[in-house]
């Protein structure tokens, strides 16, 4: 399961409780499989594109109220820091000869790397 199915799928149930539909009844409405919609809450699997279409515009609620974009951007910034925090304790012990090495061979590599 990722993270992203997960997310979604949890805000696709806030907007289905709010609504006070069973997951019985929203799969009715939807016209799909109550297996398959229960799955999708879970994060257990990836909503169609159509379906996720019809849910908000059923919901009338914007993509964004689905999709959390900023709670994903905040993972990534998390997780960059972490990355950052490393980095910074594996050359806090390098000379400056050391760290000038370093630094020329990210200057070589990190274009290579976005590619």
């Amino acid at each position: 399961m990722d993270e992203l199915s997960f997310e979604i799928g949890k805000n696709i149930r806030k907007y289905r409780k709010l609504k006070g539909l069973t997951l019985e009844k929203l799969a009715e409405v939807m016209g799909t499989d109550t297996n398959y919609l229960g799955q999708c809450e879970r994060g257990e699997r990836r909503f169609s594109l159509d379906k996720l279409v019809d849910l908000i515009e059923y919901f009338d609620i914007t993509a964004n109220d689905i999709i959390s974009v900023p709670n994903m951007l905040e993972k990534k910034t998390k997780e960059n820091n972490i990355y950052l925090q490393e980095i910074n304790e594996l050359l806090s012990h390098c000379t400056n000869n050391q760290l000038a090495v370093i630094l020329n061979m990210l200057q070589q590599s990190v274009p290579f790397l976005k590619e």
